[in-house]
C-alpha cells in the first residue's frame, strides 16, 4: 500500500471499529496534449499520476455514508450534512443511482492530490466512489460503465466535459501515456522513455470547476457546437450528430477563416437553422442563448491540438525530446489564444522553460490550476525551483501510473490496483 492507502485504512479502523473490505486508489492525472478536444469527440494523449485518493470500503447496518479526511464532514446520502464540505456535490451524484438498491455502505476517503488544481481530483472522487459504492451492491461498475457513470455524474454536478479524465483513470498504465479516441472509442498505451522528467507546478491560482470557470469552460462547449454548425453550413456537408467537431477536423483552412470571432447560440441557431436546444442544452441546464461566446478561437484551437496529438504521439514513439517540448509550447500558446490559460499560468510556464525545460503548458481544462514541464534530468531541480517561486505552491515530479482498473476492481482492490484482467481489458482499449 502508498502511504495514503494506510491512513485511509487505518483511519477506517478507528472510526468504526473493523478493517474495511477493500480500498481502492483512484489516480489524478496530467494531459500530456489535446485539451478542451475531448468534448469535440477528437484524441487525447494523457496519463494518469502517481498522486490521487484512496476509498476505504466497508459494510454498515443501512444507507450509504461517505466521509473525508481532507476535509472532513460526513455524508448520509438522503439526509442534510452537519457542514457543507466542496466534495458533497461530487459524492451526491455519485451516490445518488445507489440510494435505492446498494447494501449498507460506509465510505472514508483522503488524497495526495490537489484539488481545484486541473490534475482531476473531481474525476479521481466521482470514479473511486462509483467503483466503492457499486463494489457494495449486485453489479459492480468497471471498465466502460464506469467511465460512462461518472461522465454523467460530473455533468450533472458541474461541466459539460467530455471522457478523457474518467478514461484514463480507469484505463491508465504504469510507464504508458494513454491516447484516447472517441469516435469510435478506443485507447492504446504510449510508452514514456525513461530518461525524461515531467513536472507539475500549481499557478497558485485556482481552476475550480464553478462560478467563473464553469461558465467559460462550458462556453467553449457551446462555442464548439456553434462551430460546428456554421462549418458544416460553409462546407455543404449535413450537422454532425452530435454537433461537434470532429467530423469536421478536416475542413478547408479558409473555412476556419469564415467563422465569427464571437456570437451567440441564439444568432447561430437562426443562421444555420438549428435547433437551439442542440447547440445550448447541456446536462446541468440550458447555456443562456444570449451570451456572447468564441467561436472562431475554438475552432482554431480544437482542430490544431487534436493535430498536435497525433504529432506528440509521433515524437514518443521517436523519443524525440526536442519536437515534444516544442509541441508542448506551441499547445500552450495556442491555450492562451482560445482563452483557458491565465497570466498566472503564462508566468508559471514562462519561468519553467527559462530555468531549461524543453517545453511547458497548461494541463486539463486551465483558467487556473497547474501547468506541466518536460525536461532533462539534469534540469529538473532547477525547474521545480523556479516554478515554486513563480507560482508561490507546490510543484513535483509526475510519473506515468496504473488506473483504478477494469473488471477485477472488486477482486485486486485488497492487493493493490489493476492484475492480469485490468491489464488485459486495457491493452484493447474501451470499445
Amino acid at each position: 500500500m502508498n502511504d495514503v492507502r494506510e491512513r485511509v485504512a487505518r483511519a477506517y479502523h478507528e472510526r468504526w471499529g473493523t478493517t474495511p473490505d477493500r480500498v481502492l486508489f483512484a489516480p489524478g492525472r496530467i494531459n500530456l496534449i489535446g485539451d478542451h478536444t475531448d468534448y469535440s469527440l477528437l484524441p487525447v494523449l494523457p496519463m494518469a499520476i502517481q498522486r490521487g485518493i484512496a476509498f476505504a470500503i466497508g459494510d454498515a447496518p443501512e444507507g450509504i455514508t461517505v466521509d473525508s479526511l481532507d476535509e472532513p464532514s460526513e455524508l448520509r446520502m438522503g439526509a442534510k450534512p452537519a457542514r457543507a464540505a466542496s466534495w458533497h456535490r461530487y459524492a451526491e451524484f455519485a451516490a445518488q443511482p445507489f440510494l435505492a438498491s446498494s447494501r449498507g455502505v460506509r465510505v472514508l476517503l483522503a488524497g495526495d492530490l490537489p484539488s481545484t488544481g486541473g490534475l482531476s481530483s473531481s474525476s479521481a472522487l466521482v470514479v473511486g466512489l462509483l467503483a466503492a459504492i457499486s463494489a457494495n451492491g449486485p453489479t459492480p461498475l468497471a471498465g466502460r460503465a464506469l467511465v460512462e457513470a461518472a461522465v454523467a455524474a460530473e455533468r450533472r454536478a458541474a461541466i459539460e466535459g467530455g471522457e478523457m479524465d474518467q478514461t484514463v483513470i480507469v484505463y491508465g498504465e504504469a510507464g504508458h501515456a494513454l491516447r484516447i479516441d472517441f469516435d469510435p472509442p478506443a485507447t492504446r498505451t504510449v510508452a514514456l522513455p525513461p530518461d525524461w522528467v515531467l513536472l507539475a507546478a500549481d499557478s497558485g491560482q485556482r481552476a475550480a470547476k464553478g462560478a467563473a470557470a464553469r461558465a467559460a469552460y462550458n462556453a467553449r462547449v457551446v462555442g464548439g457546437r456553434c462551430a460546428s454548425a456554421l462549418l458544416a453550413q460553409e462546407t455543404g456537408r449535413p450537422r454532425p450528430t452530435p454537433l461537434v467537431l470532429g467530423p469536421l477536423a478536416d475542413a478547408p483552412p479558409e473555412s476556419l477563416q469564415s467563422l465569427p470571432e464571437t456570437g451567440t447560440a441564439s444568432e447561430v441557431a437562426k443562421q444555420t437553422e438549428t435547433p437551439l436546444a442542440q447547440l445550448v442544452e447541456l446536462t446541468a441546464g440550458d447555456f443562456p442563448a444570449e451570451e456572447p461566446i468564441p467561436i472562431r478561437p475554438v475552432a482554431r484551437h480544437v482542430l490544431a491540438e487534436a493535430a498536435a496529438v497525433e504529432a506528440a504521439e509521433r515524437a514518443l514513439l521517436a523519443a524525440d525530446l526536442d519536437e515534444l517540448g516544442r509541441l508542448l509550447n506551441t499547445s500552450h500558446e495556442s491555450l492562451r489564444s482560445f482563452g483557458s490559460s491565465t497570466d498566472a499560468l503564462d508566468a508559471l510556464t514562462a519561468a519553467m522553460r527559462d530555468a531549461g525545460a524543453l517545453g511547458a503548458r497548461v494541463t486539463g481544462a486551465g483558467f487556473g490550476g497547474y501547468a506541466i514541464a518536460l525536461c532533462r534530468p539534469e534540469c529538473a531541480d532547477r525547474v521545480l525551483d523556479a516554478a515554486r517561486r513563480a507560482g508561490g505552491g507546490p510543484a513535483f515530479r509526475v510519473e506515468a501510473s496504473k488506473g483504478i482498473g477494469g473488471p477485477a476492481v472488486r477482486a485486486e482492490a485488497s492487493k493493490g490496483i489493476g492484475g492480469p484482467a485490468v491489464r488485459a481489458e486495457a491493452s484493447k482499449g474501451i470499445g
